[in-house]
């Protein structure tokens, strides 16, 4: 008898030590773990735990829960930009004065993450850069070596050569086109509790009955897109062969497309042409572009009716001259044309960015170009426009700066106002509620 209670006793005793061992595992993340995420940068794999499963990064009910954003995500990308409490990797470039600092939209409550524009270096706040609770400055300390920077004299530069355009006001200013510029940026996630004030999307959604009527019962849907090289995707970071290899915006379009709709076959085609005006997309001369494929002849033909489009994007403006009112007629001409061929063919009108300020590129009144946009919608009734050029002035109103939303510091987007273009093409395209719907 004595000998089985000894048994039970050292069998209770052997339990409660390990019952106390697994307590002790409990008391969390031993710090030498090598987790190289900073404090800031929260893991989306912990976000929304339940918190009976011990999830350490548990988000409070009135949190918006993360989203994918340390890689290329579609519908993190085409998140709307003046919705929700939290924004996905906006660009930041430390360039143009010589204190390193750069501005966010909205001012952050909390900054998630800081990493290179690749997604492949999380940056750490105290080492690689500071900021302030409620200052929408994130700036860098001085002789920082790790997140990239330019000088003030090489962001403006005495000398010129291939990687500089005239500056307006008296010398040079950097640029360049491949990757070069988008290497040079950072992307910052993080949540903010400021409205911002946003000039939104047109909703169109009236003008594409057939678009619709095709996508919804599993059609053949012809879309097309004719622009300039904005429309090419220039500079965006698939364009140029560099992670995350973010879609242009005609892609992005083209992804929702078949995401939203898979029964559907979407036959997607881009026949833009980098350099072209409006001249040029109507097939005619007089124009900056018309040496462009001159061997083609009639451009609108071969580009646009040889292609067939039920859904037609047109998107020319960045390298036109002053003149409005010949823009107007350069599209009105391409308007006539399409709907001569097919008279069923529904059209969507994109406005643009602006170029640079300071540089020559910024030769128009970009509202007269979006304007007369406007006026032939209304003049047709049946033509979609979307508005990109005030949801791009709405970002910089909120205290961007071009060259932190550039790809090459003169007249291209990088990922972020692609991004712009996309969002506001799908909301005119299919309403405010385009996003819940993927």
């Amino acid at each position: 008898m004595k000998k089985r209670l000894s048994i039970l006793l050292a069998l209770f005793m052997a339990l409660g030590v390990c019952a106390g061992c697994g307590t002790a595992d409990k008391g969390g993340k031993d710090k030498d773990t090598g987790d190289t995420n900073t404090e800031q940068e929260k893991d989306p794999e912990e976000q929304g735990k339940d918190p009976e499963e011990g999830g350490e990064d548990e988000e409070p009910d009135n949190k918006e829960e993360l989203m994918e954003y340390h890689r290329y995500d579609l519908k993190t990308y085409l998140k709307p930009l003046w919705t929700g409490s939290v924004v996905y990797n906006e660009t930041l470039w430390f360039a143009g004065d010589d204190d390193y600092s750069a501005p966010l939209m909205y001012a952050p409550d909390e900054i998630i993450s800081v990493m290179s524009y690749d997604l492949k270096t999380t940056y750490r706040e105290g080492t690689d850069y500071t900021w302030t609770k409620g200052d929408k400055t994130i700036r860098l300390p001085p002789a920082t070596t790790t997140i990239p920077h330019m000088d003030q004299m090489d962001y403006y530069p005495s000398e010129g050569g291939s990687n500089t355009q005239a500056y307006k006001y008296g010398g040079n200013i950097y640029f360049a086109e491949g990757s070069d510029i988008i290497r040079r940026q950072v992307v910052v996630t993080y949540r903010h509790s400021d409205a911002g004030e946003w000039q939104l999307p047109r909703d169109e959604t009236a003008k594409f009955p057939k678009t619709m009527e095709k996508l919804v019962s599993g059609q053949s849907l012809n879309v097309l897109f004719y622009g300039d090289s904005i429309t090419v995707g220039a500079n965006s970071s698939s364009f140029v062969g560099y992670d995350p290899h973010a879609e242009s915006y005609p892609e992005m379009v083209r992804s929702y497309l078949k995401a939203r709709y898979p029964s559907a076959q979407i036959n997607y085609t881009n026949t833009a042409v980098g350099g072209t005006d409006s001249y040029w997309g109507a097939s005619k001369t007089g124009g900056a572009a018309g040496g462009i494929e001159a061997g083609e002849g009639d451009h609108f033909a071969v580009r646009v009716l040889n292609n067939h489009p039920d859904l037609l994007f047109i998107a020319f403006g960045m390298n036109d001259g002053p003149d409005s009112s010949a823009y107007k007629e350069n599209i009105r001409e391409m308007i006539k044309r399409a709907r001569e061929q097919n008279p069923d063919v529904e059209i969507m009108l994109v406005s643009g960015m602006i170029a640079n300020p300071d540089t020559y590129f910024y030769n128009k009144d970009y509202e007269a170009f979006q304007t007369a946009l406007i006026e032939l919608s209304e003049e047709y009734g049946n033509i979609g426009v979307a508005n990109v050029l005030d949801c791009v002035r709405s970002v910089y109103a909120m205290g961007k700066r071009f060259c932190d939303c550039t790809g090459n510091n003169v007249n291209h987007p990088n990922d972020f106002i692609s991004r712009v273009y996309a969002q506001t093409i799908l909301n005119a395209l299919f309403g405010d509620d385009y996003f819940d719907a993927i």
